[in-house]
């Protein structure tokens, strides 16, 4: 059970770490609009923290749910 305490930990870590990307995205769209180079690829940086987190969360899932088949 001590896993699932620290996965959480690092849910919410990234977590964390998704809005404050998400917050520098709405600066860089507020400055330099949408199309910019700088909003694009901050845009793309917040994809893949979204796309860590869902397969974190995907890994754990199987794992929790292998653990109680066996």
């Amino acid at each position: 059970m001590e896993g699932l305490g620290m996965a959480t930990l690092l849910q919410q870590q990234a977590i964390l770490e998704i809005e404050k990307k998400r917050n520098e995205l709405y600066a860089f769209c507020n400055q330099y609009g949408f199309l910019h180079f700088n909003t694009i690829q901050c845009s793309q940086e917040l994809d893949q923290l979204i796309n860590q987190l869902f397969k974190r969360y995907t890994a754990l899932r199987e794992e929790r749910y292998e653990y109680l088949i066996i």
